[in-house]
């Protein structure tokens, strides 16, 4: 069996290689935050409770940043879990893209260091039909905050990852693999507090497009690449993050 693994590893194409390298990595990566780092987590966050805070989560959060347009209290919200983002370069754009939220360093700035980079977090504007319901602007604030701090947790991680380990990441989206990136990063945004956020994200999907009201909320309701809400429920309730 050992020999047959090796000849398979062996004899794979360099874009094979590098995924099955990234695979082994992922499994290797901390998925929460440190053990020194202050976890903050909170059930709901509303907007009209938030917004009196905008000032001050600017001046402490926004810096180096380009807030998206209509989101900005939320984007300030989810960037306030992740420290290591306080005084990274990101650039959040709302435009038509035709996928609901996607995350990546900007290609010109890719062979510089991690801190030095800078990220991009896309919104798309425009979706039609059913898709439509997957749109920012037609989540609850809540879940607005969890979706935008999924991708900002594909951020901290594009901090530990070089030039060639970013690269592998662009190939794992093509394979397979993708599924083990996608159901990590959650698991680390549920480390850094944003579970509950996160949770109701992934309810408000379920509802929007299941028939089945057991599928809202149940493991059988499948996840795919996404972790469910059972899922991400069974996650923070190991955790002592989300302790009564």
């Amino acid at each position: 069996m050992a020999t047959s693994n090796m000849f398979s590893f062996t004899h794979a194409s360099p874009a094979g290689m590098i995924a099955i390298i990234l695979c082994a990595t992922m499994s290797a990566t901390t998925l929460f935050a440190a053990d020194n780092q202050k976890v903050t987590v909170v059930r709901e966050y509303t907007e009209i409770e938030q917004r009196p805070h905008f000032d001050s989560l600017n001046a402490e959060f926004g810096v180096n940043k380009d807030l998206p347009p209509n989101f900005e209290l939320q984007a300030l919200l989810a960037l306030s879990h992740y420290p290591e983002l306080r005084d990274v370069k990101i650039r959040f754009i709302v435009d038509d893209v035709s996928i609901p939220l996607s995350s990546r360093p900007h290609w010109s700035s890719l062979l510089r260091s991690a801190k030095n980079r800078t990220y991009l977090v896309i919104i798309d504007s425009s979706l039609e039909g059913t898709r439509e319901a997957l749109l920012l602007k037609n989540q609850p604030f809540n879940a607005q905050v969890g979706i935008i701090g999924h991708e900002l947790s594909h951020t901290v991680y594009y901090l530990n990852r070089s030039f060639f380990g970013i690269a592998a990441d662009a190939l794992c989206q093509l394979s397979d693999c993708r599924i083990g990136f996608e159901r990590a990063t959650d698991s680390r945004l549920i480390g850094y507090g944003l579970g509950w956020q996160r949770f109701d994200h992934a309810s408000f999907v379920r509802r929007e497009f299941s028939s089945n009201t057991n599928a809202v909320s149940n493991l059988e309701g499948g996840g795919g690449a996404y972790m469910s809400p059972a899922e991400l429920l069974r996650i923070m309730q190991s955790s002592t993050l989300y302790a009564d």
